[in-house]
C-alpha cells in the first residue's frame, strides 16, 4: 500500500459541514480512509499511475472505492463508488467467467469511457480482480470479496470529511463526488463571423 495525501482530517463531531459553491450545496461528510494506494493501468497502451482511495462511511457499514489522481492522460470521475454495487454488478461471474471492463460502467453516475477501466485497475490492485487467461483485455473475479470486506472495514483508518453534494439525482447508495476538473473538456462554439 502506498500512502496518498488525505483530504482534510474531521472534527469529532460526525456531523456533516454544509457549504455551497455557485449553484450546487456541499456537505462535509466524515468517512474513514482505510486503504490509499496506487494502480497500474490496464490499457496495452496506457501510460501512467491512478492513485486510489478506499473508504467507509461514518458508521463503519459501507465501503466506496473512488480514483482520486490519474498521472497519465484520460477523462475520468473521483466517484465514490459503493463496494457492494460492484459486487452486485458482478454476481453472475463470479464463477469465473471472464467479462470486459465495460461491464462496471452502470455503477457509476458519470459516464467518462475510462471510469469502468480505471475501477477495474483498482480492483486489480486490490487483489479482487486478475487478468483471464483467455484475453487480457478482460477479467475475473478472484479472492473472496465478502472477506476482503469485512477486513477491510476493520482496518483503524483516518477519519475525514470529503465533499458530497446535498441533492440531485443519485442512484440510491451513490456517493458521487464531482468529475475531475482537470480533465474535464468543455465544448466551445465559435462565433458566427459578420457577413
Amino acid at each position: 500500500m502506498s500512502k496518498s495525501t488525505f483530504p482534510k482530517k474531521s472534527s469529532e463531531s460526525g456531523q456533516p459541514s454544509v457549504a455551497t459553491c455557485a449553484t450546487v450545496a456541499v456537505a462535509l461528510t466524515p468517512f474513514w480512509v482505510l486503504n490509499a494506494g496506487t494502480a497500474k493501468k490496464l490499457g496495452q497502451h496506457s501510460a501512467g499511475i491512478l492513485n486510489y482511495h478506499v473508504v467507509a462511511d461514518n458508521d463503519r457499514r459501507d465501503l466506496l472505492i473512488a480514483v482520486t489522481k490519474n498521472e497519465g492522460g484520460g477523462y475520468f470521475s473521483r466517484e465514490r463508488v459503493p463496494f457492494r454495487a460492484i459486487v452486485a454488478c458482478l454476481e453472475k461471474y463470479k464463477s469465473g467467467e471472464p467479462f470486459v471492463s465495460k461491464v462496471l460502467k452502470d455503477v457509476f453516475v458519470s459516464k467518462s469511457s475510462n471510469n469502468a477501466g480505471f475501477l477495474c485497475a483498482v480492483l486489480h490492485a486490490l487483489g479482487l480482480l486478475s487478468a483471464a487467461a483467455v484475453a487480457k483485455t478482460q477479467h475475473v473475479v478472484t479472492s473472496d470479496w465478502l472477506l476482503w470486506e469485512k477486513t477491510m472495514l476493520a482496518e483503524t483508518g483516518t477519519r475525514v470529511e470529503l465533499p458530497t453534494e446535498i441533492g440531485g439525482d443519485l442512484p440510491a447508495g451513490s456517493v458521487a463526488a464531482s468529475d475531475h476538473k482537470d480533465h474535464r473538456k468543455t465544448l466551445e462554439i465559435p462565433a458566427k463571423k459578420a457577413q
